[in-house]
């Protein structure tokens, strides 16, 4: 980020971006572009045009500098002429004549038909949607530099961030334990459902309307699904592992992380170093934990010099903890704004070239396990759901134990009995295989 302000300003022509989907993330990342120096929101897609419309009202544009286009030609008259375009159809954006287009829809398959797109058309992406990075975010990244444009992790979204946090540790000569995040969970939320989510949380009927908040995205927070996407994503981009399938996920104080999060000979609960986990604010009976990281994300580290960890146990206490003398190290950020902070990542596509993390190669999986007894006939309806729940896996054994990649079973019908908790396999089910995401899962595994 150093000096990116200032090339920003020296800019004569703002940096022309295309946002697909008008939900929370979007909404927030027009917000702040239209704040920042050197860009501008060029293009907004959603199936919804009114909440595209909504999107530029609510980040301060008036509605008669916006129009409507109904095709990729008409949204690239708008944009070469300064204009503000909404356009219905996501496609149409990304294979437009804007620099950098955020994939912001949430949608696995849709998202990387996006990205797809818009690498053809010579557009740089910044990928909000992990869980279709965690299928085919290596071929996306291959397709991209292949294609001369940048394909990035989002910035503000927590795994560029513990990405940062990750190569910050590399870069000052300290070797990563663990790197991770905070999520409020217990072991009884894998079987949770849409249904009764917002209890779980604690928001009141009055609070959900008013937010217009989707259970289904929310429950994936709640029963493990998208702690694994995201962590996925951080190891792909690191070639951090899990340490066992599932992750540990055990409930720490900020204070108590670096001491959990490391080797068993050390008084952790770490078999090894080199890890992606992730750390509960809430104890195994749903109290809460007290100072806690829920929000934010982490790496643990630690060095064999002596002397480093002599003066980092001194200046320990505010902002950075130790455990073992100070043989390791906690650093952190407390929070993460999604969509706020993306601004970033789009500043660092347009100006250097450079992601703010990208997936490097298919290191672990997510796989999905039923959070109920499955019979032949049923539909899994996939993540945030009904049917099953994501659990993050080495990628060697997931293929050694044929389990499917969690996104793939969108719309999949069920062939054999799953008992609940069991994972789910190739033979298990039938899988939707016209969906883009499986052709193009089809050619990373064949390349």
């Amino acid at each position: 980020m150093l000096n990116v302000p200032s090339q920003l300003m020296e800019r004569e022509e703002p940096i022309r971006v295309g946002i697909i989907g008008a939900g929370l993330f979007g909404t927030k990342l027009a917000d702040q572009i239209e704040r920042a120096p050197g860009m501008t929101t060029s293009a907004i897609a959603d199936i919804e045009t009114n909440k595209a419309v909504r999107a530029y009202q609510e980040s301060g544009v008036a509605r008669k500098e916006v129009s409507i286009a109904g095709d990729t030609a008409e949204l690239n008259e708008t944009v070469e002429r300064g204009g503000r375009a909404v356009v219905s159809n996501g496609h149409e954006l990304a294979r437009s004549e804007v620099d950098v287009v955020v994939e912001a829809t949430g949608i696995p398959n849709a998202g990387a038909h996006h990205a797809y797109d818009a690498i053809m058309a010579g557009n740089d992406v910044i990928m909000a949607t992990v869980e279709a990075e965690t299928v085919v975010g290596p071929t996306l990244a291959e397709l991209a530099d292949n294609a001369g444009v940048t394909y990035s992790m989002a910035y503000g979204d927590q795994p560029s961030l513990i990405v940062e946090l990750y190569d910050w540790a590399r870069t000052i000569g300290l070797d990563v334990v663990a790197a991770g995040k905070g999520v409020p969970y217990v072991d009884s939320y894998r079987h949770g459902t849409p249904d009764d989510v917002f209890d779980r949380f604690g928001f009141d009927e009055e609070y959900v309307e008013a937010h217009d908040l989707n259970p289904r995205m929310y429950n994936s927070f709640s029963d493990g699904t998208k702690v694994a996407v995201e962590m996925c994503a951080v190891a792909n981009a690191t070639g951090l592992e899990p340490d066992v399938q599932g992750m540990h996920l055990p409930a720490a104080e900020i204070p108590e992380i670096p001491g959990t999060l490391c080797p068993q000979e050390d008084g952790g609960i770490l078999n090894g170093t080199g890890v992606v986990d992730t750390v509960s604010s809430l104890h195994a009976d749903g109290s809460a934990v007290d100072h806690d990281i829920g929000f934010g994300v982490f790496v643990v580290t630690t060095t064999p010099n002596e002397r480093v960890q002599e003066y980092l146990d001194a200046v320990s206490g505010s902002g950075l903890y130790v455990a073992s003398g100070g043989k390791y190290q906690l650093f952190y950020r407390p929070y993460h704004l999604p969509g706020t902070e993306t601004a970033v990542s789009v500043a660092n596509a347009a100006i250097r070239n450079e992601p703010t993390g990208a997936p490097k190669e298919q290191t672990t999986e997510v796989v999905a396990a039923a959070k109920k007894d499955l019979e032949p006939g049923d539909e899994i309806d996939g993540g945030g759901g009904y049917t099953v729940y994501g659990l993050l896996e080495k990628a060697d054994a997931a293929r050694k134990r044929d389990h499917v990649p969690f996104e793939l079973l969108e719309s999949a019908v069920v062939e054999a009995t799953i008992d609940q908790d069991e994972i789910v396999t190739y033979d298990d089910v039938t899988l939707n295989e016209d969906s883009f995401i499986y052709r193009l899962r089809r050619v990373q595994e064949f390349v």
